[in-house]
């Protein structure tokens, strides 16, 4: 029985939707008692109902921020609301965009230009709503910018966070730590699972600790030449059977 670990965007969606034959893949996959999880960026909020379409139960969420497995939540890792606070008031003083993913709620904290929206097109996300009020009291998964300018001038003076660039439209900022890594090794440890039976299937930036961390590591074909180049094998493309090609590969379906 293996854990199977799977990104959403350009892995198993593709532009928005359930790429060709990931369905069909995953009940392949679950027929043969493999346990199979969603690994994304994305938070709660941003799921969309993905997950029962998917027919997947078990989430690993926010670059591993947030992790739910059987019913019931395991990992939870917030950003510090005051470190939050720090962020808005730089961006305010520096004019730069910034989004923050709470909870509940997705939201642009300052939209100086269309980076944010363009951003969210990418993904197929909806268009975050313009809010200049900060939350103290909101659960803050992640933070978004969306210029390598900002990020090469702001990043030393949050030793807190951990900016990782999702796409060319932007950097994910979370906890600092392993991001993706980190709830994979909860959901592992939570099955007491042997790690010599681990997979995981990405394709961008935010994969590159999860493919490091299980013992095979899967890129797609359409994946950043960085992910490859650190992957034990490179399926195809997201839209040309990439998901099953891959567990065809190692004989897991």
């Amino acid at each position: 029985m293996a854990l199977i670990f799977l990104d959403l965007d350009n892995t198993m969606l593709f532009e928005g939707r359930p790429a060709k034959g990931v369905i069909e893949t995953i009940e392949l996959l679950k027929k043969n008692n493999h346990i199979v999880c969603i690994a994304t960026g994305r938070n709660p909020n941003l799921i969309y109902g993905l997950d029962k379409e998917l027919g997947i139960n078990n989430l690993v969420l926010a670059n591993g921020g947030y992790v739910y497995l059987e019913g019931k939540t395991i990992r939870e890792n917030y950003i510090n609301n005051q470190v939050v606070k720090r962020m808005i008031d730089l961006a305010d003083e520096m004019k730069f965009d910034l989004v923050i993913e709470y909870f509940d709620e997705y939201i642009s904290y300052r939209k100086d230009t269309e980076a944010s929206d363009m951003f969210s097109r990418n993904y197929r996300l909806h268009i975050a709503r313009l809010d200049h009020k900060f939350y103290p009291e909101r659960k803050v998964f992640a933070m978004v910018v969306f210029s390598d300018e900002v990020v090469a001038k702001i990043a030393d003076n949050f030793p807190e966070l951990q900016f990782n660039k999702s796409t060319h439209y932007g950097y994910d900022i979370n906890p600092a730590g392993d991001l993706k890594a980190g709830g994979i090794q909860a959901v592992i440890d939570y099955y007491h699972h042997d790690e010599t039976d681990v997979y995981a299937v990405g394709d961008s930036f935010n994969d590159v600790s999860m493919l490091k961390l299980v013992k095979h590591g899967i890129a797609m074909g359409n994946a950043t030449e960085e992910l490859k180049k650190i992957a034990e094998f490179v399926t195809t493309d997201v839209n040309d059977y990439g998901i099953y090609n891959a567990m065809k590969h190692y004989g897991l379906i």
